[in-house]
């Protein structure tokens, strides 16, 4: 099991030169939760005298609008959909751009916009990795290669989400990897204000409508048992997906089906709204931290898992993990049982809320980006997982 300890998540041994000029590089932005953190990325460095371009090697997006008028970025995309891979457009201006200054810091979001990054003239260059199978896929093979090529060492450039990830990246690259991890940095309630409700029996959802999200799935059958126990419980789940009309298919041949309500797609500006008065929370990734952070007891699901089990509440996950840690070691519990825990006193629910509140502060988004930059900013940097 990964153990770590959070007072040696940033060890630097030299400090460079400040950064101002920070470019960075995705796909598009479209709806989504990599293309939300790039909005928080660009609008936390902005704010701070950070001259910031961001580069969209595919198309704009609807989450585009966000950044249009934020001073000092500047957003290079073509918007000609007739090349839906890397657009040699862009291809060829970020190209000419190499006799021109360096940018202090190219930061890239997935391994075709890493590669696509080594266009740019850079003083420092680092990629992100936020999903377990990005550098897995088939589809990726010839990026990594080339990549390989390019730079022997650019595994040492990866910064991840989480520490599952790291291990994931490193069985698919065949390189042991001792990098640092860059969780994402979110917003939370204010600390006097919190969502969750003991007395509530509404328990909330939210998330794509994934085959592989199957928490969605069993919850249907949890909700039979916990309509026994009170009869005032709901289920709401917020989302769309693939696996969105087996889902009401198996809604709907249940007794508790008048328990449970999909309400579809969901905002990022809404999201408080749904959370409302909500005794818990079941999920993952981003909106379990962001229910957490809330105040809501917030129970992590598993990928692929019919059995209806659990790693915990966020508190007792993995650092930096929030949802399957893919770990074998793991302690696993009902999800059901979980949710009862949390019926037994407003005691033992308020103890949960606190120490989820707790543990979502280490996504806090000035906690995280600060810890960023001066890792961005390091010369040389040693990072341990204990």
């Amino acid at each position: 099991m990964i153990t770590f300890n959070n007072d040696h998540f940033f060890d630097f041994e030299k400090q460079a030169r400040p950064i101002k000029s920070i470019a960075l590089i995705h796909k598009n932005m479209k709806v989504g939760g990599v293309e939300i953190l790039v909005v928080r990325m660009v609008k936390w460095l902005s704010a701070r005298g950070y001259n910031v371009t961001l580069f969209l090697f595919s198309s704009g997006g609807p989450l585009l609008r966000q950044l249009e008028s934020v001073k000092g970025v500047t957003i290079v995309v073509d918007e000609d959909k007739s090349e839906p891979s890397v657009n040699l457009w862009l291809a060829t201006k970020m190209l000419s751009m190499r006799f021109a200054n360096k940018f202090d810091l190219v930061y890239s979001f997935g391994p075709k916009s890493f590669l696509l990054s080594y266009l740019l003239p850079a003083e420092k260059r680092l990629s992100g990795v936020y999903h377990p199978e990005s550098y897995k896929q088939e589809s990726m093979a010839g990026v990594i290669k080339t990549l390989k090529l390019i730079d022997p060492k650019f595994h040492t450039k990866l910064l991840f989400m989480n520490p599952s990830i790291q291990q994931l990246t490193e069985q698919a690259i065949g390189e042991s990897l001792n990098n640092s991890i860059f969780p994402m940095p979110l917003d939370f309630c204010s600390p006097t204000k919190t969502l969750g409700n003991f007395a509530s029996r509404r328990i909330v959802s939210i998330g794509q409508l994934a085959n592989f999200r199957t928490y969605n799935y069993y919850m249907v059958d949890i909700m039979e048992g916990l309509i026994g126990i009170d009869p005032e419980f709901t289920f709401h789940i917020y989302g769309t997906g693939q696996g969105e009309d087996s889902l009401r298919k198996k809604i709907a041949n249940s007794p508790a089906r008048d328990h449970i309500f999909l309400h579809g797609a969901i905002t990022h500006a809404d999201k408080k709204r749904a959370l409302q008065d909500t005794f818990c929370f079941i999920g993952m990734g981003v909106s379990l931290i962001e229910a957490a952070g809330c105040g809501i007891p917030a129970i992590a699901g598993k990928i692929n898992d019919r059995f209806g089990l659990t790693e915990g509440f966020l508190h007792q996950l993995p650092p930096y993990e929030s949802g399957d840690s893919f770990s074998a070691d793991s302690e696993l519990f009902s999800v059901q049982e979980q949710i009862e825990k949390l019926l037994l006193s407003e005691t033992a629910y308020r103890k949960a809320s606190k120490r989820d509140r707790i543990k979502a502060k280490d996504f806090e988004s000035d906690h995280v980006m600060e810890n960023f930059m001066k890792e961005a900013e390091a010369e040389k940097f040693s990072f341990r997982l204990h």
